[in-house]
Order: C-alpha cells, then sequence, then structure tokens
C-alpha cells in the first residue's frame, strides 16, 4: 500500500487476485469471530476493532473500572506488539522474491498464537479468570496485530481485515462514482466487490460467534485458527499460479 511505513511488494497478479481476495475474507471471518467473543467472554473488550476497544477503554477509566480498563489496555498493548512482530518479521529492503515466503511466516505465525489462544481459552474454567485471562487476552490481540499487517501486504485495493470504517467510506465512495459516472462504473464496480466482501465476511463470523457462543463455545475457539489456515492456503495457491505464470 502506497505512503505505508512496510514496504507492499508485487503479490497481486490477473491470474490469483481471486485465491487472495478469498484470504482476505477468511481472514475478517477470524477477526469478526475473535472480536464477538472476546466482548461476551472476556469482559467488554475487542482484541481485533482497536477503534471500538479505545473507546471501551475511555469509558472504562472515566467510569472508574481500572479492571475492565486493564483489560482494554492489555489487548492494546497486545495488538501493537503483535503489530510490531511482523514488521520486524517482513522488514523492509529485502529481496522481493521473499515476499510469498515471508507472507507465509507471518499466517503460520498468526495460527500459532490463535493456536495457543484456544487452547489456553479451552482448558480455563468458563469464564476465564486471573493470570489465565490476561494470557487470552494478549494471545488473542497480538494475533490481530499481526492480521493487520498481513492485509496491509497482501494489498488488494487497500482492502481491510479487521478496520471496517474505511471499507465502508471505499464502499460508499466507490457506489456514488459508479452511480455518477456510468461510463466508468465496470471499474468503481470491481472495487465494491472486493470491499464488500470481507466486509460480508467480517459480519458472518461475528453472526457465527453470537449463534454458536452458547452451546458450541468450545469449538468455536478454534474457528479464528482455522480461517487463517484457509487464508495461507488461499497465499500457497496463489504463490503456485503466480511462479506458472513466470
Amino acid at each position: 500500500m502506497k505512503g505505508t511505513a512496510i514496504t507492499t511488494v508485487g503479490l497481486i497478479g490477473p491470474g490469483h487476485i481471486a485465491y487472495e481476495e478469498l484470504g482476505l475474507a477468511s481472514l475478517s471471518l477470524a477477526s469478526g469471530c475473535t472480536d464477538v467473543l472476546s466482548f461476551l467472554k472476556l469482559g467488554d473488550l475487542f482484541t481485533s476493532a482497536m477503534t471500538g476497544n479505545t473507546a471501551l477503554f475511555a469509558i472504562a477509566v472515566g467510569r472508574g473500572q481500572m479492571l475492565v480498563a486493564s483489560r482494554c489496555l492489555t489487548a492494546l498493548l497486545g495488538f501493537m506488539l503483535g503489530a510490531a512482530l511482523a514488521t520486524v518479521i517482513y522488514a523492509p529492503g529485502r529481496a522481493e522474491q521473499n515476499a510469498r515466503r515471508r507472507l507465509r511466516h507471518l499466517l503460520s505465525l498468526e495460527t500459532v498464537f490463535l493456536g495457543g489462544c484456544a487452547a489456553l481459552w479451552s482448558v480455563s474454567r468458563d469464564p476465564v479468570q486471573g493470570s489465565a485471562l490476561y494470557a487470552v487476552i494478549l494471545l488473542s490481540a497480538v494475533s490481530m496485530g499481526i492480521q493487520g499487517v498481513v492485509g496491509r501486504l497482501i494489498n488488494v485495493s487497500g482492502i481491510s481485515t479487521i478496520v471496517f470504517t474505511s471499507v465502508l467510506i471505499s464502499i460508499a465512495m466507490s457506489l456514488t462514482r459508479a452511480l455518477a459516472r456510468p461510463a466508468s462504473a465496470s471499474a468503481s464496480w470491481a472495487g465494491v466487490r472486493a470491499h464488500l466482501g470481507t466486509f460480508a465476511a467480517y459480519g458472518c463470523g461475528a453472526a457465527l460467534a453470537g449463534i454458536l457462543v452458547s452451546r458450541y463455545f468450545g469449538g468455536l475457539l478454534w474457528v479464528p485458527m482455522a480461517a487463517v489456515l484457509l487464508a495461507l492456503g488461499c497465499s500457497e495457491l496463489a504463490g503456485h499460479l503466480e511462479r506458472r505464470a513466470k
């Protein structure tokens, strides 16, 4: 993405952009599921949506609810730690041919953190308390911080998998341009499609978590990790097509 601190390399091509978009949608589903799980089960916080989490932190501080504030702060710090860790792994200035491999490393690392989060959460009592609670929050937030960097690196039309305010702005702008200038509508609709896909996937992940959290909580914990594994598979397929095209 132009203007970011991280060098985005040429991962996208005509033959495999569909796999990249599917991977981004899968990551969006993971973040939607994670946000609902964390809000309902970890004490009114988000581990993916940091805008909302910052608001919840401010509300907790204003009300003098320092325990709630400490949980939100843990999520904020964990998210930043994950983004920093991903930035170090995907350091700018390295050879472009290693881009796909480093993206694989980031997705694999996110899978490890999500797996550790799900495993620890599974063996903890419900509701999770004490040091285990903060460890679960930290592991989940670190994984989402990594995912935020991954979304920037895949860089399909500037699509995000964790921040959807900007996505809604992009959708509104593209739709308005398509209606105002019918001659260029095809290009505008193409941009809307990918944004709508990730937004819908986030909503599906959130709805899935809301529906299953009471009856199938144990299995639901592993859904974010499974979604990231699917994104990793999509990235590998896109890489295979990329190599064949050369």
